[in-house]
C-alpha cells in the first residue's frame, strides 16, 4: 500500500494543475492527502474517490484545506472536530480497516479565530485539540489502523528548518498518544531528495509505521524546474512484512 502527501499551494493555475495531475498520477500512490488543494485537482480517473473537507469560505470557489483520494474503496466519512481544516474517511485497506486522518494545522503566523494570534500560538493551541481527536478515534475505532496525514507545519528531526521546539514537543507528545509514529521524519527520507526537511508528514499506527518505507521525496517543481508548489512532497510504501531497520 503506498500513501502520500503534498501541499498544492492553493492548486492554482490550468497549466500547473495538469502538471501537477501528470506528476501526482507518475507516483502511483493508493492513497493521497492532498493539502491546499482544489476541486480542479481530480484523481477520478485514476480510480480514486474522494472526501473532502468542507469549502473554505475565505477562499476561491471549489478549494479546500485536505481532500483524501483513495484507491480503495471509502466504508464511511468519519465526522471531525474542525471540518474546514480536517477531514476523515474509513477505507478499506489490505491491512484491514484505515482510517485517514488529513489536517493542515496552523503555521506561523497563523492568526486563527479571533484573527489576532501571535506568532506560533494558533499552532501550539491546535496540537493538543487535534491530539486529542487523534486518541479519540484511536479509541473509538479500535478494530481499525490510524492513519494522520497533510501539512503539520513543522519539521520532525535535524537539521531544523521550520517549527518551534515547543511545537515538535506538543505533536510528539500526539502522537505518541494516539498510537502514531511519524515515518517522515527527517532521518527516514531518502538522502539528497530534499533541500529542506520535510513539514508534512505521515503518521500511521505503530504496527503500520514498522512496515513503512520513505519511497519517494520531491521538491515543489517540475522537471523543467517550473514551480509547482512551496512544499515538498512524500511517498510512503507499507509493506506486509516489517521494514528494516537502518
Amino acid at each position: 500500500m503506498r500513501i502520500a502527501t503534498w501541499n498544492l499551494e492553493h492548486a492554482a493555475g490550468r497549466q500547473k494543475n495538469d502538471r501537477r495531475l501528470r506528476f501526482i498520477a507518475a507516483m502511483d500512490a493508493d492513497i493521497w492527502i492532498l493539502t491546499e488543494t482544489h476541486d480542479d485537482i481530480d484523481l477520478s480517473s485514476s480510480g480514486h474517490e474522494a472526501v473532502r473537507a468542507q469549502p473554505r469560505s475565505s477562499a476561491r470557489q471549489g478549494e479546500v484545506w485536505v481532500t483524501i483520494w483513495s484507491r480503495h474503496p471509502i466504508l464511511d466519512r468519519v465526522p471531525v472536530d474542525d471540518p474546514d481544516r480536517t477531514v476523515a474517511a474509513l477505507v478499506e485497506s489490505p491491512f484491514g480497516p484505515l482510517l485517514v486522518y488529513g489536517t493542515v494545522l496552523p503555521w506561523h503566523s497563523d492568526p486563527g479565530p479571533n484573527r489576532d494570534a501571535k506568532v506560533w500560538s494558533e499552532h501550539h493551541r491546535v496540537i493538543p485539540l487535534q491530539g486529542s481527536e487523534w486518541a479519540r478515534l484511536a479509541e473509538r475505532y479500535s478494530d481499525a489502523r490510524l492513519c494522520v496525514a497533510g501539512d503539520l507545519n513543522t519539521n520532525l528531526g535535524e537539521p531544523h528548518y521550520y517549527g518551534t521546539r515547543s511545537g515538535r514537543a506538543l505533536l510528539r507528545e500526539a502522537l505518541e498518544g494516539a498510537g502514531l509514529v511519524c515515518v517522515t521524519e527527517t532521518d527516514h527520507v531518502p538522502p539528497g531528495r530534499l533541500r529542506h526537511a520535510p513539514i508534512d508528514h505521515i503518521c500511521p499506527s505503530a504496527e503500520l509505521a514498522s512496515r513503512a518505507t520513505v519511497v519517494e521525496a520531491w521538491e515543489g517543481t517540475a522537471p523543467d524546474g517550473s514551480r509547482l508548489s512551496d512544499h515538498s512532497g512524500l511517498l510512503i510504501e507499507v509493506s506486509a512484512k516489517e521494514a528494516a531497520k537502518a
